[in-house]
């Protein structure tokens, strides 16, 4: 199967136009489609309003749960170095006065019965606390607090009641992601963004990516400021509230080649030191009507979907993050598809727009569909 790259570039750019001109509250838009045989990136629309500064490919913007992939990598990797097994409970390696009264769904002691295991699959069974009525209230009211994770941890213990049984079902958690996160620093002994950097940014070229509650930004790709990201009309681009209560869950900015690299490299398996590392990460688990996870990665089986035009798409796997932002690796073609809207309220869905993206690809091959 062969991709007509000069017809496909044209229908991308005029996808992305359009993308940013349907929805309301979005300003601008960027997308990046790189495989062997189709490379093209694109930008639509606005970047930072104030001054009318145009949407460029190569702009940064806030990742958000995109990060969780990076997270994921990082505990397989201590893993993989035999400084972390999935199975070990969370009170291994979590502060005990933390878990203190936190109680599983059975009414069973949080540190003792949820595992690594657990947490990086959403399977803990672990409440949310952005999904809390209030708890976006807090960010809202005080947009300029920085939370520790730690306090995200106790928000859920005061507020919110286990849903299932540890390993009994998929329930998303940001607060399990901050668990994964002091474990990573127990076990290190430094800070996640400095393990971040060590273990990844650094040895990638991941250049224009950083972790701004806990560092100073990354020289400018192109703009000075990072592209701008909305909550329906107001501007949330790097609150502290945002961005410290997400923390391990997904707190960084990066650039869509940055995020390319990355995950290029990961879909490769040339991040461990076996392949069959990331392998693990692929052990899918239902999450949804035609979605499943593994560790920190999601699939999308478009396939199994009931939404008109997603059949015959096949998967994609990859991460999506709350600001219609997207990476994806799909299979079928050997592509990487990354980009956002930065806008956190669209009328769409992002998997009906990567959805979108996948049937420009396909209706540019002179072969079958992608599977």
């Amino acid at each position: 199967m062969m991709i007509d790259a000069a017809a496909v570039s044209g229908k991308l750019q005029a996808l992305l136009d359009h993308l940013v001109a349907e929805e309301v509250h979005v300003p601008g838009g960027i997308l990046r489609v790189n495989g062997p045989s189709l490379r093209w990136r694109g930008a639509s629309g606005i970047a930072i309003p104030e001054g009318n500064v145009a949407m460029s490919p190569d702009d940064r913007f806030v990742i958000d749960s995109i990060g969780k992939t990076m997270t994921a990598t990082i505990v397989m990797k201590l893993v993989e170095a035999g400084r972390l097994a999935l199975d070990d409970p969370i009170g291994r390696h979590a502060p005990s006065t933390l878990l203190d009264g936190l109680l599983d769904f059975n009414r069973q002691p949080f540190a003792e019965t949820v595992t690594l295991r657990h947490l990086l699959g959403h399977a803990s069974g672990l409440a949310d606390d952005w999904n809390h009525p209030g708890f976006l209230d807090l960010i809202i009211a005080d947009p300029k607090r920085r939370w520790t994770p730690e306090e995200t941890i106790e928000y859920v213990k005061r507020n919110c009641d286990p849903t299932f049984p540890p390993g009994g079902g998929f329930r998303y958690s940001d607060p399990g992601y901050n668990l994964i996160g002091l474990a990573v620093e127990a076990v290190a002994g430094r800070p996640l963004h400095v393990v971040l950097r060590e273990m990844l940014l650094e040895p990638l070229g991941m250049d224009d990516t950083y972790w701004p509650s806990h560092e100073e930004p990354r020289p400018p790709a192109t703009n000075e400021q990072v592209s701008r990201r909305f909550l329906e009309d107001m501007e949330c681009t790097l609150w502290p509230a945002v961005i410290t209560a997400n923390w391990a869950g997904g707190a960084l900015v990066s650039t869509a080649e940055d995020l390319d690299r990355f995950f290029r490299a990961f879909v490769r398996g040339e991040l461990f030191d076996d392949p069959a590392t990331r392998d693990r990460m692929l052990d899918w688990r239902e999450s949804g009507p035609y979605h499943d996870y593994g560790f920190g990665v999601s699939r999308v089986d478009f396939d199994r979907s009931p939404t008109p035009g997603h059949a015959g798409l096949g998967e994609v796997w990859g991460h999506t993050g709350s600001s219609h932002n997207f990476m994806y690796y799909w299979p079928g073609v050997d592509v990487t598809l990354i980009g956002t809207l930065n806008q956190i309220v669209c009328d769409r869905t992002v998997y009906d727009t990567v959805a979108a993206i996948m049937r420009e690809i396909r209706e540019s091959t002179d072969g079958a569909p992608p599977g």
